[in-house]
């Protein structure tokens, strides 16, 4: 009888071992063969799932994104739309393991992004993604009378940029997780007002 292989496994396997590459070497470091090594696994089987270093980085960063959306996701609905807000917030903070590692791969991202435009446009997903969904929360709470000082697109690129900054800082060891939320949460109080 043939044994059965389940693809989406394999594939996460890989990724796993890409996500350790990225976290101890950074970007450079991403080679067909060095996920071979790291995975144990021969090069060809390396090409049959991730056929290029592009496709190990694509999958990679669709990880990141993942992660985040999942974790977005298990933001529960009770409480005000204003706590609901600073709780999608929080929930992207490096606050655990797994959110640590999905926020130093992100973060080594966007410091190869910086001059590479490949690398800048794929992570723009994840970015577009958040902020989507921050105007679109910052609209909904215009529409039942909370005033969103500067607009939602501009109140969503503020709250996005002081996510990202303190997410820099909790991962470098300079701000703590639960003062990163008490900053978040002070923020949301302070542009979006009842």
């Amino acid at each position: 009888m043939p044994r059965v292989v389940d693809h989406r496994q394999r594939r996460d396997e890989l990724v796993d071992a890409v996500w350790q590459l990225i976290i101890e070497q950074g970007l450079p470091g991403i080679t067909i063969r060095a996920v071979a090594e790291r995975s144990g696994w021969s090069s060809g089987a390396v090409r049959h799932y991730l056929p290029t270093r592009e496709a190990i980085l694509d999958a990679a960063a669709q990880r990141v994104g993942e992660v985040i959306e999942q974790r977005v996701r298990a933001v529960g609905a009770e409480g005000s739309p204003l706590e609901l807000l600073a709780e999608v917030l929080i929930a992207v903070l490096p606050t655990d393991q797994p959110s640590r590692r999905a926020s130093e791969v992100w973060l080594a991202f966007v410091g190869q992004a910086v001059s590479d435009r490949a690398i800048a446009d794929a992570q723009g997903i994840v970015y577009r993604d958040l902020n989507r969904l921050l105007v679109d929360l910052l609209t909904a709470l215009i529409t039942i009378g909370y005033v969103v000082d500067g607009g939602p697109e501009a109140v969503a690129c503020e709250l996005q940029a002081l996510l990202d900054g303190l997410t820099v800082h909790v991962l470098l060891g300079r701000v703590e997780p639960a003062r990163a939320e008490t900053v978040l949460r002070a923020a949301v109080r302070r542009l979006v007002v009842a």
